[in-house]
């Protein structure tokens, strides 16, 4: 059972103890980034309900009827502390109950593994009424807490390297081992507000523009006090990506397709989209 990069030495032994249980709630608090999704996923692959379905709850849906597409598996809570007071209510008394009142008013059984996540203190919202003390109760039989990355400083050089190693395999350019020294000082010297999440969409894109053995300081899109743009850096991700798959196919469409999982129209739209040709420089 590998420990991956995003789950901080301190929160391990808590994380190997959620996943090694088949069916006790957890509760994964942290800070935007911080990989607590990752985390929550992580505990379903590597404990008794891998194969099982790992569902990701949406807030917009009453979370009753999300129950059934979850059976047998792993639900997702995101944002626990912005669901709305009844919906609290709803997993309060399933967590009580293992079981779910349906819409016609049946109660049905349930078989789900609950994990919720947030960046909230959830023990303020209790205490103003926002949040159910006894569903915190219920969810708190295992509690991992997620630090930033400005406070993982001792670990930072094994997180990118994790990261680096993580992206160059999905892309195959494993002989894509390290950085520079400069481009080392300018991840070091900045503070990471993003997080895991913000670092890995910069590696990403350091990764794809990469050209020798090792990163360039070159190759890392701009970052940084108002520089860093996510959507910006994803579409730069993309665009260098999408460039770098025409090449290696000498511009055919349909291989092209083949290889990046993406149809034919939305292909060409993305070319369309990113001005790119044969003379486009990344």
């Amino acid at each position: 059972m590998e420990m991956v990069h995003f789950i901080p030495p301190s929160q391990r032994r808590m994380a190997l103890l959620a996943a090694q249980t088949d069916s006790a709630p957890a509760v994964i608090h942290g800070a935007e980034g911080t990989g607590k999704g990752a985390l929550a996923r992580w505990i379903h692959l590597n404990g008794p309900r891998v194969g099982k379905p790992f569902v990701t709850a949406k807030r917009k849906v009453s979370l009753s009827s999300q129950f059934a597409s979850a059976q047998g598996g792993t639900m997702e809570i995101p944002a626990i502390g912005e669901w709305p007071l009844a919906e609290q209510m709803v997993l309060l008394n399933y967590l009580k109950t293992k079981s779910i009142v349906d819409a016609d008013g049946l109660r049905a059984l349930a078989n789900v593994r609950i994990i919720a996540t947030t960046d909230q203190a959830l023990e303020g919202r209790a205490l103003g009424g926002l949040f159910n003390i006894e569903l915190l109760e219920k969810l708190n039989v295992f509690r991992i807490e997620m630090p930033s990355l400005l406070e993982r400083k001792e670990e930072f050089e094994d997180i990118v390297l994790a990261i680096v190693g993580e992206v160059t395999r999905e892309l195959h350019k494993e002989h894509l081992r390290t950085l520079s020294n400069e481009a080392w000082e300018s991840l070091k010297s900045y503070e990471w507000p993003g997080n895991i999440r913000e670092l890995r969409n910069v590696l990403r894109v350091g990764v794809v523009a990469a050209l020798g053995d090792q990163i360039e300081l070159s190759d890392l899109p701009k970052f940084g006090p108002d520089k860093i743009d996510f959507r910006a850096t994803r579409e730069q991700f993309e665009k260098i990506y999408l460039v770098e798959l025409l090449r290696s196919f000498d511009w055919e469409i349909d291989k092209t397709c083949e290889l990046s999982k993406m149809d034919k129209p939305t292909l060409l739209n993305k070319i369309k989209q990113y001005g790119i040709s044969r003379e486009t420089s990344v």
